[in-house]
C-alpha cells in the first residue's frame, strides 16, 4: 500500500482525481533501485506496471547480434514502464536498468484485476492513459526509425 501524496499523483497519475488515485495508490507498492540495478530483464515474466517516480530507466533491447543490448528509449519520471505486465501471459521485452537513483510504484496485475471488478471508469481511464503513452512511444520510435532508413 502507497499512501497517497499530491506529488505522486502529480507525477505519476495525473489523468485521475484524488479519489480515484488513493484506491489505485491504496493497491501499489514501491521499489527503489539504485544506479546500474536492473529492475528486469529481458524474457522475464511480467505481472506488473512500474510507474516511475523519480530516477531514470534504460529500456535495453537485443540487437540482433548474438546477445548485445542497445538502449532504445531512456524513461523519466511520470513514465509508467513494463505495461504488457498487466495483460496475462506476457513476458518483458526489453532489459530495463536504472540509470540514476529511481523509484517507482508497482502495479501487480492482481491489483489491477481487483480494481478493475470494483471500478470499471478508472480501470478504463488508466488503460486509455496507457494506450496514449504506448502510441506516443510507438509515434517516437516510427519517426527515429524513419530518420535512419
Amino acid at each position: 500500500m502507497v499512501e497517497y501524496s499530491a506529488e505522486l499523483q502529480r507525477i505519476c497519475l495525473p489523468f485521475l482525481e484524488e479519489r480515484e488515485a488513493r484506491i489505485l495508490l491504496h493497491e501499489m507498492s514501491t521499489v527503489v533501485l539504485q544506479t546500474g540495478t536492473d529492475l528486469c530483464l529481458l524474457d522475464d515474466p511480467a505481472d506488473c506496471l512500474y510507474l516511475l517516480v523519480t530516477g531514470r530507466i534504460a529500456v535495453r533491447k537485443r540487437t540482433g547480434f548474438g546477445n548485445r543490448l542497445q538502449v532504445v528509449a531512456l524513461l523519466g519520471p511520470g513514465a509508467p514502464v513494463g505495461e504488457g505486465g498487466l495483460l496475462n501471459d506476457q513476458i518483458r521485452g526489453a532489459t530495463l536498468t536504472a540509470v540514476a537513483d529511481s523509484h517507482l510504484l508497482v502495479l501487480s496485475r492482481k491489483a489491477f484485476a481487483e480494481v478493475s471488478a470494483t471500478d470499471t471508469a478508472l480501470t478504463v481511464k488508466v488503460l486509455k492513459w496507457l494506450m496514449e503513452r504506448v502510441s506516443l512511444r510507438l509515434k517516437k520510435s516510427s519517426e527515429r526509425l524513419a530518420h535512419i532508413l
